[in-house]
């Protein structure tokens, strides 16, 4: 939703992979026997309508996501050259 947003306001580069398309909001209620459950609650949508949770949000600079990759802090020195 973070990427959605700084994208769609245009207040800088996102950078990494394509999210996960992992977003759902739940509301729970206990139950007499002390059980719980939860329940979709509502979703999230772009500007023009389109469900977060179906589409990823494409980075504009894609940076391979392994251990060795993030080391170099490749975001932090693209940020530091727009700074400039």
């Amino acid at each position: 939703m973070t990427a959605t947003g700084f994208k769609a306001l245009k207040l800088g580069k996102v950078i990494g992979t394509e999210t996960y398309r992992w977003i759902i909001f739940t509301s729970g209620k206990g139950l007499v026997d002390g059980s719980f459950y939860r329940l979709p609650s509502w979703g999230c949508y772009t500007l023009d309508g389109k469900n977060i949770e179906q589409e990823d949000v494409t980075p504009d600079i894609y940076i391979k996501q392994t251990f060795s990759d993030r080391l170099p802090n490749c975001a932090l020195e693209e940020i530091l050259k727009d700074l400039k």
